[in-house]
């Protein structure tokens, strides 16, 4: 095949978004044009080949400058430094963004320029300064408007809806998200825009809780991407927001899998990314008890840039440092001022108030969790805040208001699809049926409940170390060993002046550690391991 030929070759390839087959025509073309250069570039970075990619980009980036076609210079610096930033590489990333800007300014009136107003959108929303974002985002806006720039349009519109949902104006923050995608689904987008537009579409949603809708994205990302495979970057990206929704749903195998693999895939990539999907690992090797791989996953993610709150400080609880986790988790909210950043932390710092009896810490801390969810019409978080309403009911000895709160949060979770949270919520429901003597509904409630953690493989806890404590809190252990004396669960409240209530919710915990369903069970699981 002749240079000429093998350059038809890839043109159609690219046409066709057969990318593999592209750069390898293009490879045998020889030397390039601008415009054929152009089209490796884009070959390139679809593949998620980012070295050359980045060569392939400067390159063009002189050609185009040379050619005095500075606004399409500008775009390439843009991307690339862009592409650099995400990527892990931020000072070369910096220095291209600050070239597109000067290349910008000196064509002020190229609309194009509504990219990179949107990026500062983008990084002013990151930093939390709301008022900012959204007057850059409907800067660029009336830019693309203006000049019919589609990708602009749905970009800024976004960003928009973004700057509403983190300000509590959720309903016309998700229209403006909603209206956003309209020409990206009609096809008026540039490509490399849409997939990050799915993506950023699917974290909104996992940051609002909205887990139905975050389901809906996550589909028609996935359909998008298998169109342009390989499409490495939003692939592993669609893999990320997967492996949660499967850990919601209780395929912790195949999301430990899908989390796995995103990681690898996406460090060279986007290492912001890369770190949730380590967290994502992170969650999963705690919630199944192995403690020192789940510190293992939280700290490559908190390398990669992802903060590994609030899984590393829920870590310290069943390694018996409830206050380290008090203090960390007490720290990151004062420092965090955004709702819906706080809502994560504020739902662990409710779970570690318990863990200690600080019952007015838990109030204040849920309180600040209901008004968020409620202001946010939030699904997850409103179901997150019934049921520590319950448990929090429970522990101040009023089971029945405690079973309405459980029972509410339990339906909602189960509209959710959302298995261990239901069977965590049902732990505590047969505790406060327990208190009203509803015993035979308690058994159910446990046996259901363990049913659920075995096929989790919720193990006991052990971190390669045992048998120190085996994943168990001292207060947790001090109740089994008292149990395991004969003692009544008002008899171990006596003992260790705490409530009956608490004494019962320790029990909880421990049946969820251990993945046992009763007294006899969590005293027989102790006793094995070494711990009586």
């Amino acid at each position: 095949m002749t240079e000429d030929e093998s350059l038809e070759a890839a043109r159609a390839a690219c046409g066709q978004h057969r990318w593999a087959a592209a750069r390898e025509e293009f490879r045998a073309a020889g030397e390039l044009g601008t415009e054929d250069l152009g089209l490796l570039v884009d070959t390139c970075w679809w593949l998620g080949e980012v070295d050359e990619y980045a060569a392939a980009s400067a390159e063009l980036h002189r050609r185009l400058l040379a050619e005095e076609r500075p606004v399409e210079a500008a775009l390439v610096a843009f991307e690339l430094g862009y592409t650099e930033v995400v990527r892990g590489r931020a000072e070369v990333g910096i220095g291209w963004m600050a070239r597109a800007r000067r290349l910008f300014a000196e064509v002020p009136e190229a609309p194009e320029r509504g990219l990179l107003l949107a990026a500062d959108a983008q990084g002013a929303l990151s930093s939390g300064d709301l008022r900012a974002a959204g007057r850059l985002a409907r800067e660029a806006l009336a830019l693309g408007e203006e000049h019919g720039l589609a990708t602009v349009v749905a970009l800024s519109r976004f960003l928009c809806g973004c700057v509403a949902v983190h300000e509590g104006r959720t309903e016309q923050g998700l229209r403006d998200v909603d209206e956003a995608m309209l020409p990206v689904q009609a096809g008026e987008v540039a490509p490399e825009w849409v997939g990050l537009l799915y993506c950023d579409t699917m974290s909104l949603c996992f940051e609002l809780r909205d887990l139905p809708r975050a389901q809906r994205w996550t589909t028609l990302t996935e359909r998008w991407c298998e169109g342009h495979t390989p499409a490495v970057l939003f692939t592993g990206i669609c893999r990320v927001h997967r492996a949660q929704l499967r850990m919601v749903h209780g395929e912790w195998d195949r999301a430990e899998e899908e989390a796995r693999q995103a990681a690898t895939d996406l460090e060279p990539l986007d290492v912001g990314v890369a770190g949730e999907a380590h967290y994502c690992l992170g969650e999963l090797h705690r919630l199944r008890g192995d403690l020192a791989a789940a510190d293992a996953a939280y700290r490559r993610a908190h390398e990669l840039g992802r903060d590994p709150l609030p899984g590393l400080a829920l870590l310290c609880l069943p390694r018996g440092r409830r206050q380290v986790a008090a203090s960390v988790l007490d720290a990151a909210l004062a420092a965090q001022t955004r709702p819906l950043l706080r809502a994560p932390l504020l739902a662990a710092r409710v779970e570690v108030c318990l863990a200690g009896d600080d019952l007015r810490g838990a109030t204040a801390h849920l309180d600040e969790l209901s008004r968020t969810a409620d202001a946010h019409a939030s699904p997850g978080w409103q179901a997150e805040a019934l049921r520590w309403r319950g448990a929090l009911l429970l522990v101040r000895d009023r089971p029945a208001e405690a079973v309405r709160a459980l029972r509410e949060s339990q339906v909602r979770w189960r509209r959710m699809d959302a298995p261990y949270q239901v069977c965590r919520i049902g732990l505590d429901l047969a505790v406060a049926y327990e208190a009203l003597g509803d015993r035979d509904t308690a058994r159910r409630e446990r046996d259901a409940a363990a049913a659920v953690l075995e096929r989790l493989g919720v193990t006991d806890g052990l971190d390669g170390s045992a048998p120190d404590r085996a994943g168990l809190t001292p207060r947790e252990l001090e109740v089994v060993a008292a149990v395991a004396d004969g003692s009544s669960n008002r008899q171990v409240a006596g003992a260790l002046h705490i409530s009956e209530r608490t004494v019962a919710r320790h029990l909880a915990n421990v049946y969820v550690k251990t993945g046992v369903a009763s007294r006899t069970g969590a005293v027989t699981w102790a006793r094995d391991h070494g711990l009586l």
